[in-house]
């Protein structure tokens, strides 16, 4: 039975806000501030709260952050968006992988261990690249693919560029001792190119951030305009009505910038579902039964790990 695509139900709005509140709770603690500063200044010398624009400033300034927050964030989808068809990507060059083996080399039954040393070998370099993109190891994974190093007869250490000079190496000794022709061989380099061609365009997502100076000019002008709109909204007795535009605006600048990189390690809901496409990976490639292809994920997408 096919299960159907997941859905964000109703009861999971409240983890995708508590993960939001989460990350922002030092721009939460400043806006409580600095709003709170400027109310009870207000009240004690019978003024009006702290007013930075007049209202055609104001406005302006609107149109101006409406247009840097909606180009900021639509990058930031872009980006987020073309980091999981690159892992699409990558599933799809593994199966074809999987089969140009089985095409070339499973009807030779002395060519079975080459075969699931190769196999091995690709599901190994995603899970690694997968820990490479995050930065970090999830600990669960990381027992199980030592336990796929040792299976392989590979050092727990390898890295994916060591994998991959492995399983090029692994290639042209078939390819020497006539297990595969010249056009086998050239198939399965074609598989290693699409491989390649993934994980460099994932690796300069994660390595190429929006520039900085960017990024603090767009928070930097969410801020005083938030503040101002704040400021204008108070002085007319509707203070909650400020504190959440204030709010609305820096939380669509932060959510931008948390949807900008899609390899977090935390497994919320801004990031890539890493962990999902690699089980997914190893199911197809090494059986159901694998221990990597059931460790345990989330499949709420408000939460992926």
């Amino acid at each position: 039975m096919i299960s159907p695509p997941p859905k964000l139900a109703h009861r999971n709005v409240l983890r995708v806000v508590g993960q939001l509140a989460l990350r922002m709770r030092w721009d939460l603690l400043l806006m409580a501030l600095l709003c709170g500063v400027s109310v009870l200044s207000a009240q004690l010398g019978q003024a009006r709260a702290v007013r930075l624009i007049d209202g055609s400033g104001l406005s302006m300034l609107g149109i101006a952050v409406s247009i840097f927050v909606a180009f900021r964030n639509t990058q930031a989808i872009n980006r987020w968006w073309e980091a999981r068809v690159l892992w699409g990507s990558i599933t799809n060059c593994s199966r074809h992988w999987r089969d140009c083996l089985q095409t070339l080399l499973g009807a030779d039954s002395r060519l079975r261990p080459e075969q699931q040393q190769l196999v091995g070998l690709q599901v190994l370099q995603c899970w690694l690249l997968n820990f490479e993109l995050r930065g970090f190891w999830r600990l669960d994974a990381h027992a199980r693919v030592q336990d796929l190093c040792r299976a392989l007869g590979l050092p727990e250490a390898i890295t994916v560029q060591q994998s991959m000079a492995l399983r090029a190496n692994l290639i042209s000794q078939l390819h020497r001792e006539g297990a595969v022709n010249d056009w086998g061989r050239d198939a399965l380099l074609r598989g290693m190119e699409q491989f390649t061609n993934a994980m460099g365009g994932l690796q300069r997502i994660r390595n190429t951030p929006l520039p900085p100076t960017y990024d603090v000019f767009i928070r930097l002008i969410c801020w005083l305009y938030g503040y101002a709109l704040f400021g204008t909204f108070a002085n007319q007795g509707s203070i909650f009505t400020g504190v959440l535009l204030f709010l609305g605006f820096v939380s669509a600048e932060r959510i931008g910038a948390y949807v900008e990189g899609p390899f977090d390690q935390d497994g919320s809901s801004f990031c890539v579902p890493m962990d999902v496409v690699c089980r997914t990976i190893s199911a197809d490639l090494l059986g159901a039964h694998h221990p990597l292809a059931e460790l345990p994920i989330s499949h709420d997408p408000s939460r992926w790990s």
